[in-house]
């Protein structure tokens, strides 16, 4: 029986033509019956199903001192589906890299965690500098002796991603968003794994592939840990959840575990808010009474000891003045173990103003018969295409079909008009932010005390902490940096804006606020977007790119 990998091929000596004949070949015979793919199908030396064991853990920044996780003690069983939920910046991928058993130098971690783990799987939140630069060929073939290659072609049809390209010398960074996203779950899964780690694996990835990878975590038998802000993907995988909360101004660490679906959890969160809250306000009020009635008694004490000239009464009401006082000292003591009001997260506060709309009727681009083409490839034909003043458009597509692109062709279109004052919130943060500076410095314009106030209390509102406000941009999370790139669009008051995936990275509980603002938006815009909930709500119109052009899309048909 013939072992690939064993016979003596040298793959690096091999063209890209040549590998994948040779893999196109092997997959087949392979499902032939001819041929058995060399792949280490790991085996299950743990004892039990205990996967990963945490005790105590406690992971601190070490820049400003401030713990992140707080406390955490969990058992992560096999084939456990564990989400990872938490406001913008509160720690979630530092703790999904801890749980991977990186080296975290900017951090303290208190407390152990337990692995026998052998093999994982893992997409970050990024695409990674290294990755940028390798050739699909590279990625697939010259790197990757692991890979069952069977799972890998099959994957790629599931995903319709034409698998010629694997062989191809096409730079991974070049891809779009989701197409990068598409081929590292086709790498990963196609691997030997105990654990599958995701860091927002819906964030750039088209609705079709994101139901796909819905399925793809229900069904599998493996472990999967992944964190998300997408409320409808978490309410369909996960039945184990990690919440990372910051309360008390973000000084404070709180973590919780519940062993339940995100549903579930919401629901139960909401009515133990509730319940809290209801028994802190009967706990006050039966408190105040109480107090109420002690001071009464108090007062009365007091002004009869002013009053007397009786020795003896005197020394009575001396003795009732000091029961009193014990008294008050046991109702403060009692206080301190009275119900508290529940601590919540802040929500963030952000909105457009000043904004001097165009005109509604006023048509800013009128496209007829245009084709898209990235370098020598046509990516799309017969673009129609016309945008008024006030409209609010919105995009959406399969990944790899040109929707970042025609927003960068609209962007040249409109940036050429002189009544434009254009604001654009790009896929890739990086391509505007300035990571060496601070947020105060990058969004200061002049260096004025009046505006540097005014941008300190925008940062607060968007539950900035006063050292993360003076931090580089590049130690902020995902979710900081978009907060970031809105705010700069609320201080500039542009009047009509190109938005490619806005929401990708805020949280649950900031979402509802994102959709806020763009609704209440005066001026027009224009966003490529896989949020259903976004698209329903911000959009009066909605297109559907394709390889023939833009299709109406029915609001109710999302």
């Amino acid at each position: 029986m013939l072992l690939l990998g064993w016979i003596g091929v040298d793959w690096s000596s091999l063209t890209g033509f040549s590998t994948w004949i040779i893999a196109f070949l092997t997959v087949t015979l392979a499902l032939l019956g001819k041929v058995e793919l060399f792949v280490m199908h790991y085996g299950h030396s743990r004892k039990g199903d205990n996967m990963i064991k945490i005790n105590h853990l406690t992971i601190t920044q070490n820049k400003d001192l401030r713990d992140l996780v707080s406390d955490l003690s969990m058992t992560i069983q096999d084939g456990e589906k564990v989400a990872i939920i938490g406001e913008e910046g509160n720690g979630k991928s530092t703790l999904l890299r801890a749980l991977m058993g990186e080296t975290l130098r900017a951090f303290t971690i208190k407390g152990d965690i337990q692995s026998d783990l052998q093999s994982l799987a893992y997409i970050p939140q990024k695409l990674p500098e290294e990755l940028k630069k390798k050739t699909l060929h590279d990625y697939f073939f010259l790197d990757s002796i692991d890979l069952d290659y069977s799972i890998l072609y099959r994957l790629a049809e599931e995903l319709h991603f034409d698998s010629n390209r694997f062989a191809s010398d096409q730079k991974i960074g070049s891809l779009s968003g989701g197409e990068a996203l598409k081929i590292q779950l086709i790498h990963e899964l196609a691997k030997p794994f105990e654990i599958l780690f995701l860091d927002e694996p819906s964030n750039d990835l088209d609705l079709e592939t994101v139901d796909w990878l819905k399925g793809q975590i229900r069904k599998t038998r493996q472990t999967v840990i992944f964190i998300s802000h997408d409320e409808d993907f978490l309410s369909e995988t996960a039945d184990t959840i990690v919440h990372l909360r910051l309360v008390k101004h973000r000084k404070e660490a709180e973590t919780l575990v519940e062993h339940l679906d995100y549903d579930s959890y919401s629901d139960q969160r909401k009515a133990n808010f509730a319940k809290q809250s209801q028994q802190a306000a009967n706990d006050q009020r039966a408190y105040d009474k109480t107090m109420e009635k002690h001071r009464r008694v108090k007062q009365n004490v007091e002004t009869a000891l002013r009053a007397t000239k009786d020795s003896t009464a005197g020394r009575l009401l001396a003795k009732k003045m000091k029961n009193v006082l014990s008294q008050e000292k046991r109702y403060e003591r009692a206080a301190q173990s009275m119900t508290q009001k529940p601590l919540e997260e802040e929500q963030i506060q952000l909105f457009f103003s000043g904004i001097q709309p165009l005109p509604a009727s006023k048509v800013l681009i009128q496209l007829e018969k245009e084709n898209l083409s990235v370098d020598d490839r046509v990516l799309t034909q017969e673009l129609h295409l016309t945008v008024r003043g006030q409209e609010k458009i919105g995009i959406i597509g399969p990944n790899g079909v040109g929707k970042s692109t025609l927003l960068t062709k609209l962007q040249k279109l409109l940036n050429d008009k002189r009544e434009i004052s254009l604001g654009f919130m790009p896929q890739d943060y990086h391509k505007k932010l300035k990571l060496d500076l601070s947020p105060i410095a990058y969004l200061n314009q002049t260096g004025e005390k009046e505006e540097l106030q005014k941008i300190q209390s925008h940062l607060a509102s968007l539950n900035f902490s006063y050292p993360e406000m003076q931090h580089q941009i590049r130690s902020l999370s995902g979710g900081q940096q978009g907060k970031l790139l809105l705010l700069d669009l609320v201080l500039r008051k542009p009047n009509f804006l190109l938005l490619d995936e806005p929401t990708r990275n805020f949280s649950p509980t900031s979402q509802p606020e994102i959709r806020k603002l763009f609704t209440t938006y005066p001026g027009g815009l224009i966003t490529v977007s896989h949020d259903r909930r976004f698209l329903k709500e911000v959009c009066s119109s909605i297109y559907r790119l394709t390889e023939h052009g833009l299709e109406v899309v029915n609001l109710e048909d999302l």
